[in-house]
Order: structure tokens, then sequence, then C-alpha cells
């Protein structure tokens, strides 16, 4: 299986990493801290020490008002929302116009004892500012603390109470209207004579309009035009009516024959136009009473018909007959108009059964009418006139007597205003500043303690922590920049983006347990007898090596063994034997310890044969691994396991060595030529696994052509001494050769507790 290298990839620095930082380089950090802690310590001793004294102001709420304007206000201190007022109280307490009055009180010369006389106020307040501390007692609190320190304990208390008691006078004086009793006085006086003089004038002006209201009078006057218009478009419009009349009376008269034209000239409002076509007689009363008994019958027979329609189609014969019976009644109708074509409006107008009126005596009593309808109209618009010209009077005058009321109004509103900031500002005049309700003290100055100057304060904080930071600084630059090796396990993966199979903690010599796979001293043979080799057939077949399973790696070699027979399961790999190698990226990696643990591991599954086989050390007959034994070698391991007994013997694993390092100038070392001459006899070789402890990765190093012949490659990394770029390297170099390589970190060392490494 071939994987690629991630070039570049990086993980998060964590909460986890930041910790063990810290535990790893917690001496340096706790040394550099005591250094800075010492330095602070220095700086207290050295430093003269102030006296301090304290007292505490609550601001319950500050009522604000003006000694001219209207503006008053309550407003409370309590909570987040007076914030903002306490602020503005601490600004009064820190203001030098406050410092100036207290130094003044107190003495510049006490507070610069060193010029004397010639000490000026401006700098003693400098002094008095120097010294003051001004703070809520916390966040959203309307108590202050106000702190003054000095080097001399009686002064110290001596300024706090002057600076106390000349804030009360500076907040009346900034939010009360005590200095402005007298200017609102005058003001007062003033704003009265105006007031007096606009009054004046505003009369004389009316007295001389003849007028008390020009509001009232003018709407009096508007609504009298509007009612006189529209009384005067009512009697034109009732006088063109009975004109209409007139004239029509005139006209009958004349088609009658019987006006009498002298006495219908003198009314007649207009000459009546004679007809040109000869007029016909009037209708006689028989005439119009006929002419209106065909009109009922006409309408009844439609309302008959209307019924009918609503009952029977438009077919039926009761229908029809209704129809004919109207149109013959229309047609009888039409005849009798077109003989007499006045016959219409005398029957329309005439009483029924009566004698017609006289036409003269009515047209002359509705000519009375239409005289007195032009009269009223005359006397209409000769008032209207005279509204018109009194509203025009009145236009004249009103924009000076508005201007007047407005001036008064104005005037007026000014003077009740200044009339109750008076008495305001007499009230806060007489007020005793030291009284105040809003704002009590809650502690007078303090007896004066001794602390150290601010300053100093700093410079020791400041040292103190200059030493943790440069410890911590030191450990992180350490850690990330300089240090560049590979410190625990998480790095792999989550740096380096490499797959990491296990983890090896690191254990001193003296806790490493037993030899894993040689035979104690008292069982080789006696001195100067040849041992025998492990490869070699005896008597009783194969030599047998006794269990070790005290030795540390045997749990991790076990696991190691487990998730390597589950990868070959998972890919399928079924072929024998299984060659597998074990190398490192430096000498004393750990790399034949961990060889020698796997193959001991594997040799414990049932019925499995082991070669393992020893290429790393430079004297393969003294390797410690194997307690000095001399072994056999390759080739001879592979005749060995070609003998017809080699799987019904007991012996379970085998040990075997081949130099790849040219120790020996007439020795031929092991290299890849030899790995791909020997293949074919590993194939056929009845051995399950064969195991390689290979030398350590370089540019000249054979394992990196060897390592794509194996079946799993386990590249074992020693904690705290290889850095990244080296294994970045190593993985590629394995990767490139097509090899299926997983990662063994060794010697993982602990330097913090395992709540903060967590699983690793």
């Amino acid at each position: 299986m071939q994987k690629s290298v991630p070039h570049g990839s990086k993980g998060s620095f964590g909460f986890q990493d930041i910790l063990y930082v810290l535990f790893k380089h917690k001496w340096k950090i706790l040394f550099m801290s005591a250094l800075g802690f010492g330095a602070a310590a220095a700086v207290l001793v050295t430093r003269k020490p102030l006296y301090q004294s304290q007292a505490k102001i609550a601001i319950k709420y500050v009522l604000q008002r003006g000694g001219v304007d209207s503006h008053e206000s309550e407003v409370e201190a309590g909570g987040r929302g007076g914030d903002q007022v306490v602020n503005t109280e601490l600004e009064i307490l820190r203001s030098r116009d406050l410092a100036k009055e207290v130094a003044a009180a107190i003495g510049p010369d006490r507070l610069l004892p060193t010029l004397g006389e010639t000490a000026h106020v401006n700098a003693a307040a400098g002094v008095v500012l120097g010294g003051l501390d001004v703070m809520p007692a916390t966040r959203g609190s309307n108590v202050v603390y106000v702190t003054y320190r000095n080097e001399d304990p009686q002064l110290a208390v001596d300024v706090l109470q002057e600076v106390v008691k000349r804030y009360f006078n500076k907040h009346l004086e900034i939010h009360r209207s005590v200095g402005a009793f007298d200017s609102v006085a005058q003001q007062v006086d003033q704003v009265r004579n105006r007031l007096l003089q606009t009054e004046d004038e505003l009369n004389d002006l009316k007295s001389e309009a003849g007028i008390l209201s020009v509001t009232d009078e003018t709407s009096s006057l508007a609504v009298q035009r509007d009612k006189t218009k529209q009384d005067l478009v009512s009697a034109e419009a009732e006088r063109d009516a009975q004109a209409t009349k007139v004239r029509a009376l005139e006209r009958d008269l004349a088609v009658a024959g019987q006006s009498d034209e002298t006495a219908v000239a003198s009314v007649s409002l207009k000459p009546i136009p004679k007809a040109e076509k000869p007029v016909p007689a009037p209708p006689k009363p028989e005439e119009i009473e006929e002419y209106r008994e065909l009109a009922k019958q006409i309408e009844m027979l439609q309302q008959q018909g209307f019924e009918l329609r609503s009952k029977f189609a438009s077919g039926n014969a009761q229908v029809i007959r209704n129809q004919q019976e109207v149109a013959s009644l229309k047609a009888k109708r039409a005849s009798v108009l077109e003989k007499n074509p006045g016959l219409a409006m005398e029957a329309a107008t005439a009483p029924s059964g009566n004698e017609p009126p006289n036409p003269l005596q009515e047209l002359r009593k509705e000519r009375d009418t239409l005289a007195a309808l032009e009269a009223r109209i005359e006397r209409y618009r000769t008032h209207l006139t005279e509204l018109e010209a009194r509203i025009k009077r009145l236009s004249g005058v009103q924009p000076k007597i508005d201007e007047l009321e407005r001036r008064k109004e104005m005037e007026d509103a000014e003077y009740r205003l200044l009339e109750t900031n008076l008495n305001k500002a007499r009230v806060d005049r007489t007020l005793d500043p030291s009284q105040i309700p809003n704002i009590p003290v809650l502690q007078h100055p303090s007896a004066p303690q001794q602390i150290f100057s601010e300053l100093s304060t700093k410079i020791a904080l400041g040292l103190a922590g200059a030493g943790v930071l440069s410890g911590l600084g030191l450990a992180f630059l350490l850690e990330l920049v300089i240090d560049r090796r590979i410190k625990r396990p998480t790095e792999i993966e989550s740096r380096l983006q490499l797959p990491l199979m296990l983890s090896i903690p690191y254990v001193r010599p003296k806790h490493r347990g037993a030899l894993l796979i040689a035979n104690d001293r008292s069982e080789s043979g006696g001195e100067g007898e040849k041992p025998n080799l492990p490869a070699v057939r005896g008597a009783n077949g194969f030599h047998q090596f006794p269990a070790k399973n005290d030795h540390f790696i045997h749990p991790y070699s076990e696991a190691i063994r487990d998730r390597i027979v589950f990868n070959f399961q998972v890919n399928n790999m079924t072929h024998k034997p299984k060659l597998m190698a074990v190398t490192g990226l430096s000498a004393g990696a750990g790399t034949s310890t961990i060889a020698a643990g796997l193959a001991k591991a594997f040799s414990e599954v049932n019925g499995a044969k082991v070669l393992l086989v020893d290429l790393n050390s430079e004297f393969p007959d003294d390797n410690p691994m194997f307690g000095n034994r001399p072994l056999h070698s390759l080739v001879g391991a592979l005749q060995a396991a070609r003998n017809t007994r080699f799987k019904e013997g007991s012996q379970n694993l085998y040990l075997a060595s081949a130099a790849s390092r040219k120790s020996d100038p007439n020795a031929s070392p092991f290299g890849p030529m030899h790995l791909y001459e020997l293949l074919p006899h590993f194939r056929a070789s009845e051995f399950d696994y064969i195991i390689f402890d290979m030398p350590a990765l370089a540019q000249t190093s054979p394992t990196v052509a060897m390592a794509g012949l194996m079946d799993k490659v386990l590249l074992v990394v020693d904690g705290e001494d290889t850095s990244r770029e080296t294994l970045k390297w190593g993985y590629s170099e394995l990767v490139k050769g097509r090899a299926d390589v997983s990662c063994i970190f060794n010697k993982a060392k602990s330097h913090a507790p395992s709540w903060v490494l967590g699983d690793v």
C-alpha cells in the first residue's frame, strides 16, 4: 500500500499542547519567575513608602437645575444607567480648579516644602492631583472612593479633608443656581418692566380699533360675511325662480289674448317676445277632462301589462291584447293633442272641477313678490359691502396687535420662568453644602496607612510579570521555534499527518527486564565447549529458547503484532512468508529491541515459524539482544528451514544474522542484491514470518532499496531525538519505494500528568 507524504501540513496548537509545554519547561519558567519576583522585592525594599488616607462618598442622585433656563432633572446614580452621573462627579473631584482651591487652602509651602514661600499654587495643585485617586467602588456602583497619598501622614489627611469639603461647594456651583441669584433678580426686574410697557401699547391699539379681541372680532365678521353671502345667493335664486314664473304668466296671458298691454309693460322685467305663429285657442274644461281620462286608462293598462308579462310569455294572448289596447289609447290621445296642443299643459296645471283663477290678478301678485325680492337682494349687497370694509380695516391693524400679543406672551413666560428660578436660587443660596441629602459621606478621611507608591507598585509588578513572561516566552520559543525535534506522538499525526501505529514510553535501563530471546548462561556448554548455533539442527532437533515475559517491550510488541495481522487480513495478504522490516532514523532508536520483541510476539502465534534476521548489528555475533550468542548465517537458516523435520519441531523462533555494513575489509556486506537473490529461497522456505532488523535510514543506507520488497515496514522514531524534517524525509523515501510504512514512536517521555497529555 502506497501512501503520499503531505507537505507543510500542520495541526492546531491546542490547550493540551500549551499545558505540555508548561509542564515540560516548568523549571525554566519557575527560575525566570523567581528572578522577576526577586527583582520586584528588591524594588519594594529600596523604595520610600507613602501614607494613604481614604474617604467614601455615596452619590444617591444628582439634582440638576440652572439659574436662567428652566431645566431641572433628578437622575439616580445607582446601577449601570447612572454611570454617566457618577463619571461627572469623578471629573469634578479630579478637576484642576478644585485642586487649586485645595492647594490654596492647605498652603503651597506645605505641599512643596522644598520651595518654601516661593511655591506657586499651580505647582501645589499638581502635587494634589498627583497623589489623588478617585474611582467607583465597583462597576455600576454609586459609591466613590477618594484616596490621597503623600509622604507626610498628617498632610495626607488634611488634603483629603479639604478635597471632600470643597467638592460639595463645587458640586452646588455646577449643578445648582447658587451663584445666579443676583443675576436672576436683575433679569426679573427688566422683564417685568418690558411686560408692562407691552401691555400698555396693546391696550391703546385695541381701544383705537374698537375691539376687545382680534380673534373674536375676526371670527364674528367672517361668520356674518358668510351668512350674508349665503342669504344673497338664496335671494337671487328665489328672484330668478319668481321671474321665470312671472314670464310664464305673461306668456299665458298673451296666448289667451287677455293681457292688458299697459299693465303688463309697467311691471314686466323683460319684454315678452311676440309669437311668430298663430296661437291656438285654450282648451275647454271638458277637453281637459277627456285628456286626463285617457291618460289614466293608459297608465292602468300599462300596469296590467307589466303584471301579465311577469306571469306569461311574450306571445300570450292576454299580453298581446293588452298591448293592442294600450296602443289604441295612445293613438287616440295623440289625435286629441294634434287638434289642441295646449291641452297637455292645461291638463297638468288646471285644477279639476274648479274654475280657473284670474290670470291678470295672479300676474300682478307675482310681480309684487318679485319686486320684494329685488329690494331684499339690494340690502344684502349693501350689508356685504359694509362687512368687507370692516374686515379690511381690521386686517390693517391685526399684524400690529398680533405682534404685541406675541411679545406679551413671550415676556410673560420669561417673567414666570425667571420668577421660578429666582425662588430656586434663593433656596440653593441658603443651602448648607455639607448637608446635601443626595450625596452623604459614608467615610470621612481615615487615619494614614503606610503603602508603596503607585510607581513602585507598577515597577514591582512589571518586574514580576516580566520574569513570568520571559520564562513562558523562553519555553514556547524553545518548543515552537528553536527545538524542531518531535517530542510527542501526537505531533506525528496532527502536525506531520503521518500514520502512527503505536507509542512506546521511555523506560530506564534498570526497569527494562531480562533478555528477550536469549538462553541463560547456565544452558550453554562448559568452558572451551563450542556453543550450539540456534539455527543448527542438534540431536533432538533445534534448540528451544526459554520464554522471557518480564521484558517491558512484550505488551507493546503484542499490540504491534495484532495490528499488523489485522492489516494483512484486511488487505487479503495470504502468501508466505510475510516479510517485515523494522528500521529507524538514527542509531539507538530502539529498532533491535522492537524487532526482537515483534519476532517473539509472532512466534507465540500457534504453529507460526518466525525468522529474525539481524542486519543492524555491526558485530552480529555480539548482539546484546541475544545474550552474546553467535548466530547462524542467513543462508544457513534458510537451509535449515528446508529440513523435513522443520515443521514438526517445537521451536518457533529462529535467529540469523548478516552484516549489512563493511566492518571487515575482506567481508562482503549484505545488500539489496543479496536480498533479491534470496527472495526465491524465502518463498520456498517454511517460515511464516521473516522480520528484518535493518540499519537506520541514511543517504547511503541499503534500507531504502530493500524496504520496497517488504510487506510491512515499521519506521521507529526516537523520541526527542528526531527532527520533523528528518522524519518527513525518511517517510518520503520509503514511500517512494512503494513501501507500506507505519510509524512507531519510541522512548516517549511524559513531562506532564496523564490528564494533560490524554491518550497518546
